[in-house]
């Protein structure tokens, strides 16, 4: 799936979303709303990093970090629990 941030255009693996969304199916109407919370934190650091400094994403480590982040962040979106209610 394509996804777009900040003006630009990210191809996000379909099978890398579907993994995260795996991985995330106990946290919906759970008990770990800690770690919701602190997931959805690390994701918005790397979004605003990214954000912040575009270029970072030159670099090979980043860049995947940035995808992953996006793959999850889909996750959570499709569970319903990316934002508060």
């Amino acid at each position: 799936m394509v996804v777009s941030y900040c003006g630009s255009d990210f191809e996000v693996p379909d099978i890398l979303v579907e993994k995260f969304f795996e991985d995330f199916n106990n946290l919906p109407g759970s008990a770990h709303r800690e770690s919701v919370h602190s997931l959805r934190d690390a994701i918005e650091d790397i979004m605003e990093t990214v954000a912040e400094e575009p270029d970072i994403l030159d670099e090979a480590d980043y860049m995947h970090d940035f995808i992953h982040a996006l793959a999850m962040r889909k996750a959570l979106e499709k569970h319903g629990i990316l934002y508060d209610a």
